[in-house]
């Protein structure tokens, strides 16, 4: 095995090592830990109804259902596994987190592709390493969310658009038309990252061929255009494509979380590059930002760099800007759109003669690897295993434990005498169970005037006859994350949680 091979092998193993740990967090269970997470059931429902009639998700295209459907299928076939127990959903769930794992050694192995093709292989070694030490790409590479899968098609598309800009052959760009129509099939705000390279690669071949719509290019676009329809199932389920589309403008129109008045666009602004920050992390970022610098300077010598910059303030313009919201989700591609820059910084300054300059790569390589670390350091100690056990401890047989709000923001309660609460002043008075299992995070979004609002408050001032009999969050060592202004899933890990006992 030659040096680079084997030191790919080492940054390859690392991410997935990274990415594994704590892939478990919060199974065995019917209702994972991880906020929207594809869930099992809405597979099972499409796989059921062929994903036809009006079948469809609001928030989200159809392409990544299929992948996961094709997964269950074998497990469907052994009439022996119950996909509704707790073993058979959780099955299911690990299907899902395996495909985001295999995806995430995608991403690195293509990330470093890409920073082979805009630099040089020590430079790609070092943005694979970017890219694995980044911490959202951590969590999301363990769980069945669509920002892995999103990623890793984005950046396959832009792998092979950079290689026909090298080579000028169509089969690149055929490639980069399919795996951009993947992309957008399996999040539609996809689409963004490609309004600006494709308007100025239309422009730079009407200057070198004095044409732009040749009969390649035709036959390409008819073909992704195509594929487009077809994973989408126009002809089967028209209504769904129909109403996906309908719901997804209405959200965008209701949920804006910055106006749209220059100071608001400004704050997005910051808010976004915040996220990307974090994702990051200090020493990471400050080397992305470094690269992007010299890929600036050098442009007149090697101009492929750009385009990926070009893609990366596309989805902002196009998508972050119009929608007016900014959430860590929306940044882990534009962080990991980023890691090739960085792997360039950090090659400069391991090419320095200079000791300490290595010496400071090393110094901020070991952070980063601690930062990233700190996400499963915060999966492995989540509160509510603490709370799990201790309601094991002491619940007694027969006792009833009830809980308010959605499973994913409390501890597993599979095993007890659960039962599901309105959270309301009147239905706890009406049942009456043993104990009450609450995540106050979930009542902090209701109005303290509301009926929900106002049962936090009663619960808090012990009037509802019923005692706090524990609070815990876990503090584990060696935590580097501060979720300090940050809109992120990935701060619904480790939550307060609180258990309070009948004391009529």
């Amino acid at each position: 095995m030659s040096r680079d091979r084997a030191a790919l092998f080492a940054v390859v193993s690392l991410s997935l090592a990274l990415n594994a740990a704590g892939v478990w967090w919060g199974l065995p269970s019917r209702f994972a830990w991880a906020p929207d997470e594809l869930q099992p059931p809405i597979i099972l429902e499409g796989i059921e109804e062929r994903f036809s009639g009006d079948w469809h998700q609001p928030a989200y295209p159809p392409f990544h259902y299929y992948v996961l459907a094709a997964s269950y299928i074998p497990v469907l076939a052994l009439t022996a596994v119950d996909v509704n127990s707790v073993a058979g959903r959780t099955l299911l769930y690990y299907l899902g987190r395996a495909i985001s794992l295999v995806m995430g050694v995608g991403i690195v192995l293509t990330i470093y592709r890409l920073g082979a093709e805009l630099f040089d292989r020590r430079a790609a070694l070092f943005a694979g390493l970017v890219a694995a030490l980044t911490a959202p790409f951590v969590y999301y590479a363990k769980t069945a969310n669509l920002d892995v899968p999103l990623t890793f098609w984005i950046l396959l598309s832009l792998y092979c658009f950079v290689r026909h800009l090298e080579t000028d052959e169509d089969v690149y760009l055929a490639l980069f038309t399919a795996t951009g129509v993947l992309a957008m099939c399996t999040k539609d705000q996809a689409y963004a990252f490609y309004v600006l390279p494709t308007t100025f690669y239309l422009v730079r071949r009407f200057r070198r061929r004095h044409q732009v719509l040749d009969r390649p290019l035709l036959l390409i676009a008819a073909g992704g255009l195509a594929l487009f329809l077809t994973i989408h199932n126009v002809v089967f389920n028209f209504q769904g494509f129909v109403h996906h589309f309908e719901e997804i403008l209405w959200a965008r129109r209701h949920y804006g979380a910055f106006e749209g008045d220059a100071r608001s666009q400004l704050a997005l602004l910051g808010q976004t590059l915040r996220h990307v920050r974090f994702a990051l992390g200090w020493p990471l970022a400050i080397a992305c930002a470094s690269g992007v610098v010299l890929a600036i300077r050098a442009r007149t010598k090697n101009s492929l760099p750009l385009w990926l910059l070009a893609a990366g303030v596309s989805y902002y313009v196009f998508f972050i800007a119009p929608v007016r919201s900014s959430w860590l989700r929306y940044s882990v591609p534009l962080a990991l759109l980023l890691a090739p820059f960085g792997g360039c910084a950090l090659s400069v300054l391991w090419g320095s003669p200079k000791l300490w300059y290595r010496a400071g790569t090393v110094v901020g390589l070991a952070y980063s690897f601690f930062y990233a670390a700190s996400v499963d350091v915060l999966l492995l100690n989540d509160s509510r295993y603490d709370v799990e056990r201790w309601l094991a401890r002491h619940v007694e047989p027969g006792e009833v434990v009830g809980f308010m709000g959605p499973e994913y923001y409390l501890p597993r309660l599979e095993g007890l005498e659960a039962r599901r609460l309105r959270p309301t002043a009147s239905v706890l008075e009406r049942a009456r169970p043993d104990y009450l299992v609450v995540n106050p995070e979930y009542f902090a979004r209701f109005d303290p005037g509301s009926r929900e609002g106002a049962l936090a408050s009663r619960l808090s001032s012990g009037r509802t006859g019923y005692a706090l009999a524990l609070r815990h969050q876990a503090h584990p060592r060696g935590m580097l994350l501060s979720f300090d202004g940050i809109l992120a899933n990935l701060a619904k890990i480790n939550p307060v949680i609180e258990v309070y006992e009948c004391s009529d």
